[in-house]
C-alpha cells in the first residue's frame, strides 16, 4: 500500500529521533511530525500560518535554497528567532519539490542522520510528485475551464456553467475581473512572477469563501474573477486592496525587483459575461500603464472620459483621425517639444501660469509654442470643440505609441496583460545543483 506524504514524513522523524517538516517549494507546509522538543517562533509561526512569512521566505532565499540540490545547514537568525536549522530539498528528477526541515539548535544532527534523511527524501521525492501530478491535472483542467470563460470561445456559456456547478465562482451576486500585471523596474519586458502571484493568490484564497474568487496565474500577471454587487461594492475594494497587498509582499520577497498595477472591469450580473469585465480589466491596466494621473489601481467604471481614449486605442490600426492636423505632428521630432506643451495646457485646463511653471518656461515661450502648434496643426485654441479633439488626440497617440512625452506619467516595462492572454501556471526548473554545504552566519548568496 503507498504511504501518504504524513505517514513517509512521520517515518523519517522516528527513524532519526527528531521532529521533521515537510514544505512545499513555495515555502507552504505540507506535513510535520510531533513534536516533543522546544520549538522557535518561526517553526511555531509555520505551523500556525501554513506558510513562512514574508520575512523568513526572504532571509532563505539569500542562501539560494531555491538552486541548492544538497542538504544545507543553515545559521541562527537572532532577529527572526530562528534556530540553526538542516535543510535537506526533496528532489524528483533533480527538479526542486520542496523542503525537509530539522531544527538543529545544538548542531548535533550527525553527517549519518543527514544522509539518512537525504535517502529518505527521495521516497518523499517520488511521493510529492506523484501528488502535485494529480493536482497539476486537475489545475490544468480548471484554467483550460478559466481560459474558455475569458475568451471568445463558444463553449464560455459551458464554461461558466460548470464552473458554477462545480461550486469554483458562483454569480448570485454578480462579478468583476482584476487583472494584476507585473512591470519591471529596469524596463525589461521580460517579467518572471508567476511563482510569487501563485503564492499570493494561494494566500488570498484562503481569506474568502469558496465560490467567491477564483484566479489564472501567468508568467507575467494574473487574472481574480471575483463576487461583488455593484461597481461600488465596498467589499469589492476590500479584497482588490487586499489581493493587490498579497502580491506586493510575495513580489518583495522576489530577487528582480517588480512593481504592480491593477485593472479592474465593470460588474457583470452574469459568469459567463466575465470576458467582458475581463476586457475592460486589460484596458484599464493599458490606462494605468500609459495615461499620467490614472493611479496603479484603475477601475473601469471610475476611467471617465479614458474609457473613450483606451477604447480608441484598443482599435489598433483602425484607430480613427481624431485630429488630422496634430496626426501630421506625431511623426515629427521636431515637434516633440510643441507637443508636450500643448499636452501640459490641455491638462490643466488652458491655465497659462499653471502651464508655465510646469514645464519651467517663461510665459513669452509658452505663448510662442501654442501659437507655432496653432500655425502647423491648423487649429484653434479659443475653439472648445477643437481642444476637446486635440486633447482627446494626444491622449489616444500615447496609448498607440505615437506620442512619446519625454517625461511626465508614462512607464517603463510596458506589458500588456492583453498582449499575453490569460496564462496557465507552469513549473519553473533550475538545473544547477547546489552544494553540500554549511552556510556561515555572514554569508549572503
Amino acid at each position: 500500500m503507498e504511504l501518504t506524504l504524513q505517514q513517509l514524513l512521520d517515518a523519517v522523524a522516528e527513524r532519526i529521533g527528531r521532529p521533521a517538516v515537510l514544505e512545499d517549494r513555495f515555502l507552504k507546509l505540507i506535513a510535520y511530525s510531533a513534536h516533543d522538543r522546544p520549538l522557535d517562533e518561526v517553526r511555531e509561526d509555520s505551523i500556525l500560518r501554513k506558510h513562512a512569512s514574508t520575512e523568513v521566505s526572504r532571509w532563505l532565499k539569500e542562501f539560494g535554497l531555491a538552486e541548492a540540490r544538497r542538504p544545507l545547514r543553515l545559521p541562527a537568525n537572532p532577529e527572526l528567532h530562528m534556530l540553526p536549522r538542516v535543510c535537506i530539498p526533496v528532489l524528483y528528477k533533480d527538479r526542486v519539490l520542496g523542503y525537509l526541515w530539522f531544527v538543529d539548535s545544538d548542531s548535533t544532527m550527525t553527517t549519518d542522520e543527514i544522509d539518512v534523511c537525504v535517502a529518505e527524501a527521495e521516497e518523499l521525492g517520488e511521493q510529492l510528485h506523484r501528488e502535485s501530478v494529480a493536482s497539476l491535472f486537475a489545475t490544468a483542467r480548471l484554467a483550460d475551464t478559466m481560459h474558455m470563460l475569458l475568451s471568445d470561445s463558444a463553449m464560455t456559456a459551458e464554461a461558466a456553467t460548470s464552473l458554477e456547478e462545480a461550486g469554483y465562482l458562483t454569480a448570485g451576486d454578480g462579478i468583476v475581473a482584476l487583472v494584476l500585471q507585473g512591470i519591471a523596474h529596469d524596463g525589461s519586458t521580460d517579467v518572471d512572477i508567476e511563482d510569487p502571484l501563485a503564492q499570493a493568490m494561494a494566500d488570498f484564497r484562503r481569506l474568502v469563501r469558496r465560490g467567491q474568487a477564483l484566479d489564472l496565474v501567468s508568467r507575467d500577471h494574473c487574472v481574480v474573477v471575483m463576487s461583488c454587487t455593484s461597481d461600488d461594492d465596498p467589499h469589492l475594494h476590500e479584497r482588490v486592496n487586499t489581493a493587490v497587498a498579497m502580491a506586493q509582499s510575495s513580489l518583495a520577497a522576489s530577487p528582480s525587483p517588480v512593481s504592480l498595477v491593477a485593472g479592474i472591469g465593470s460588474r457583470r450580473t452574469r459568469l459567463e459575461d466575465a470576458v467582458h469585465s475581463f476586457r475592460e480589466a486589460r484596458m484599464s491596466v493599458d490606462a494605468a500603464l500609459q495615461l499620467p494621473g490614472v493611479g496603479d489601481i484603475v477601475y473601469w467604471s471610475h476611467l471617465g472620459v479614458h474609457q473613450i481614449v483606451v477604447k480608441l486605442a484598443a482599435l489598433g490600426e483602425q484607430v480613427p483621425v481624431v485630429h488630422r492636423g496634430l496626426g501630421r505632428l506625431l511623426g515629427d521630432p521636431d515637434t516633440l517639444p510643441l507637443l508636450e506643451t500643448l499636452e501640459t495646457y490641455l491638462d490643466v485646463a488652458g491655465n497659462a501660469q499653471v502651464t508655465a511653471e510646469r514645464l519651467n518656461l517663461h510665459r513669452t515661450s509658452l505663448y510662442y509654442r501654442l501659437q507655432r502648434l496653432e500655425q502647423l496643426a491648423h487649429t484653434d485654441l479659443k475653439n472648445g470643440v477643437e481642444r476637446l479633439s486635440l486633447h482627446l488626440a494626444l491622449k489616444v497617440a500615447r496609448m498607440t505609441g505615437q506620442y512619446a512625452p519625454r517625461h511626465g506619467g508614462e512607464r517603463t516595462g510596458r506589458t500588456n496583460a492583453h498582449d499575453a492572454g490569460p496564462g496557465l501556471p507552469s513549473e519553473s526548473r533550475n538545473d544547477n545543483p547546489g552544494p553540500y554545504v554549511t552556510v556561515p552566519a555572514h554569508a549572503r548568496h
